[in-house]
């Protein structure tokens, strides 16, 4: 066998290449958030990349937060892509599913989440239903409140089961 190199290389990194290396790479990851010893969210990712200004959760996450003094009450949130910028606003991509503690369930293919201001918003067809047998279908999207108690669906049909 015979191996020849006649060149050399010189392997550099440019500052844009360096934004794009995380600062951080977790693997297998469960994340517990307690406050005053009351588990507050729990977070479950294959793989997390952390930047400097974003997180990125390129295989998804499943989420879980628990309401203040009740931790048999939570919402879940699940999605196959996640990003989040300053744990304040997370954009959600891919078979996204939450259900909440009342027994709503949202699906949808994209999601933007601003926890400050506590709403949720997309433009794209989504699904809502809820235990009672409602259905309803946003065919131009929703914004809502993170609690779902306020909802606006844009361009809908459905059933719904009047008492």
């Amino acid at each position: 066998m015979l191996l020849s190199c006649n060149k050399e290389k010189n392997y550099s990194f440019k500052k844009k290449d360096k934004e794009n290396i995380p600062d951080k790479i977790f693997i297998e990851t469960t994340i517990s958030l307690k406050e005053k010893g009351s588990l507050k969210l729990f977070i479950y990712s294959p793989i997390i990349k952390d930047y400097t200004f974003y997180t990125i959760f390129p295989n998804g996450l499943e989420l879980f937060i628990y309401e203040k003094k009740n931790t048999n009450k939570y919402t879940y949130i699940s999605a196959k892509w996640v990003k989040s910028i300053e744990k304040t606003f997370y954009h959600l991509k891919g078979k996204i599913k939450i259900i909440n503690p009342k027994g709503y369930m949202l699906k949808t293919e994209e999601i933007y989440w601003n926890v400050k201001k506590k709403r949720i918003y997309n433009d794209k067809y989504t699904i809502i239903s809820s235990i009672d047998g409602t259905v309803l279908h946003a065919k131009n999207g929703i914004e809502a409140s993170d609690d779902f108690k306020k909802i606006t669906l844009k361009n809908i049909s459905g059933i719904i089961y009047i008492k």
